[in-house]
């Protein structure tokens, strides 16, 4: 009897240290409350502000199309990753898919799913922290509740305009569309798939980004110059785009033009026969850091051969307006002369047979933009010397 009493006790206990096993496991898995913070609440106080759900998976499960999915997974498998976040919202009365992956700042994209495209990164930087358009109306997205959540509001701040000007130029036609950053990489957007003359955004101070600009026939696309390139030399960036609520800013590319020289670096002068010396150059606004990245005269069709699916293709194509470069001696002698590729550049190679004149001879670089309506002919020039 007695033992039969020790046996029933013991069993009791096991039940009762497993229910007591099992309830903290539980306690343990039930996710912490979470304390918003000031800027949070600030946030989530716009009435039409909406909140959802991060949900954790892997990049293989990103719930768009795969040829909008493909880009995101190719980029996180570059950078070692098979993981995003993801999830459902509603704005501006319809649906859409947030994909998040581990830099915020970089890693943000927005999946449209009735329209069916996502925002390109000439609008939005891929930056969480960008203004996004959606029907010509802001918004503004932020990570709440320990980044397990996203919060999306219309933008709430001042508004001011931006236009594109003409200058003293006779046009009939311009328009822009691109985007601008602040400081951060906060990009806000200039009109979405359609070209404006003006455009309404956050106030704030700018430095260019991507921009594509429509005067008449001529299509310029722009950048921020690199402050890293060795023509240029080291600086800060500058922000020199400011917006106001007050007076529109007229963007209208009236700033004296220069030809900076990239390649070859400036303490590199002297070259020999055999050499092959790369040439680079950029064209900008040094007032605006601003990069004439690309012009093409579309009233101009040019053929256009390429490789696809193992296959030759031809097409035509808008003229590109590179840039012509002439390699010439002191006294005028052209040696040659070519135009740069579309990817900005091109080679020359010394030849060795080439008649120097003593041990070593000073040539004259020159490298011509031809922008049309831009700003005309712009041009450069730059020595190299050729040694025995």
């Amino acid at each position: 009897m007695k033992a039969s009493h020790l046996k029933a006790s013991f069993i009791l206990l096991l039940v009762v240290l497993s229910i007591g096993f099992i309830l903290i496991g539980y306690r343990k898995e039930t996710p912490p409350s979470y304390e918003l913070t000031a800027k949070e609440k600030e946030f989530l106080s716009a009435p039409d502000a909406v909140t959802c759900k991060l949900e954790e998976i892997k990049i293989s499960k990103i719930d768009i199309p795969k040829n909008q999915a493909s880009y995101i997974i190719d980029y996180m498998e570059r950078h070692n990753r098979r993981h995003v976040k993801q999830a459902r919202i509603t704005i501006a009365n319809r649906p859409f898919k947030i994909i998040l992956g581990f830099f915020p700042e970089r890693e943000f994209y927005v999946y449209d799913i009735e329209k069916k495209f996502m925002f390109d990164n000439s609008s939005t930087s891929y930056n969480l922290h960008s203004y996004h358009n959606i029907d010509d109306e802001l918004f503004e997205f932020m990570l709440i509740e320990g980044d397990t959540k996203i919060a999306a509001r219309p933008y709430q701040g001042p508004l001011g305009t931006i236009k594109l000007g003409k200058g003293a130029r006779q046009l009939q036609k311009v328009g822009f569309r691109g985007s601008l950053f602040m400081k951060g990489g906060i990009s806000a957007p200039i009109g979405t798939m359609n070209q404006l003359e003006e455009c309404r955004i956050p106030v704030g101070d700018y430095t260019p980004g991507y921009l594509y600009i429509l005067y008449d026939n001529l299509l310029i696309t722009t950048f921020n110059y690199p402050k890293g390139s060795p023509g240029f030399g080291k600086k800060d960036i500058i922000y020199p785009i400011q917006i106001r609520p007050d007076k529109p800013y007229v963007l209208d590319f009236s700033n004296e033009p220069m030809v900076i020289f990239d390649q070859p670096y400036r303490s590199k002068t002297t070259f020999s026969r055999g050499d092959k010396i790369r040439f680079s150059t950029s064209l900008i606004d040094p007032k605006l850091d601003i990069r004439i990245d690309s012009l093409h005269d579309r009233a101009v069709k040019v053929d256009r051969e390429y490789i696809a699916g193992g296959k030759l293709t031809r097409t035509k194509v808008t003229k590109s307006l590179n840039p012509n470069i002439v390699i010439a001696r002191a006294d005028g002698e052209v040696i040659t002369e070519d135009v740069f590729s579309s990817y900005g550049y091109t080679s020359w190679r010394v030849p060795d047979d080439l008649e120097i004149n003593g041990d070593a001879e000073e040539f004259t670089v020159t490298v011509t933009y031809e922008t049309q309506k831009l700003y005309g002919k712009v041009s450069a020039q730059r020595k190299v010397k050729i040694r025995k």
